[in-house]
This record gives structure tokens, sequence and C-alpha cells, in this order.
């Protein structure tokens, strides 16, 4: 079974369509940590502040 994290989950107002997976959590950060990167121009510092994780945590679905 699989992870999945969409960009809508963490902020609904986003008109992103993105959708990280992974089959485990180290996979699924890995993915949405580069899409977050590379697309919305987050820093490791941003991806890595405790509020963000809780949100990010909150937000995860299993497939």
């Amino acid at each position: 079974m699989g992870l999945t994290l969409a960009c809508k989950g963490l902020d609904p107002k986003t008109d992103c369509p993105y959708v990280a997976r992974g089959e485990n959590m180290d996979e699924l950060m890995a993915d949405m940590g580069s899409h977050a990167k590379t697309v919305h121009n987050y820093t490791d510092e941003q991806l890595n502040d405790p509020k963000m994780m809780e949100a990010v945590k909150a937000a995860v679905k299993e497939e």
C-alpha cells in the first residue's frame, strides 16, 4: 500500500494538481520535497519547519 500527498491537501487555495507518491514516508517526502523546491521555490528550512511537518503528516493519505 502506497502513500500520497496532494499539494491541494496542504494548501486548498493552490491550483497545483501535483500529487506526490511513495511506498513509505521517506519516498513520499523525497518526492514532495523535490516538487516543492522546484515548482514552489521552498527552501530546506521551510520544508523542515515543525509546523510544515505537522501539516504534511496530517495531509498524507494511504492508497
